[in-house]
């Protein structure tokens, strides 16, 4: 698992990680508009990768750094559900 990295803003994170998914934690996403900061957890530029790097967090936010086709291309994660 890669160790997560400093708080970065949205504009560093996407110069950083061009054209991936990123994982973020400690996220500050005002108002749930744009995001401003947060700490990368994990990125790849494969989807479903990415997703298995996330699968122990109780809370994340995946989103893709590259340009937009379509909807926006985002995904929170909560796995504090009780089955």
């Amino acid at each position: 698992m890669e160790k997560p990295h400093n708080l970065l803003t949205w504009s560093e994170i996407k110069q950083q990680y061009p054209n991936q998914w990123v994982v973020l934690i400690e996220v500050e996403w005002p108002d749930m508009g744009e995001i401003s900061r947060g700490v990368v957890f994990a990125h790849d530029t494969n989807h479903a990768r990415v997703l298995e790097k996330q699968r122990d967090l109780k809370s994340a936010a995946i989103l893709w750094t590259g340009k937009k086709r379509g909807l926006s291309l985002f995904t929170a994660i909560s796995n504090d559900v009780d089955l």
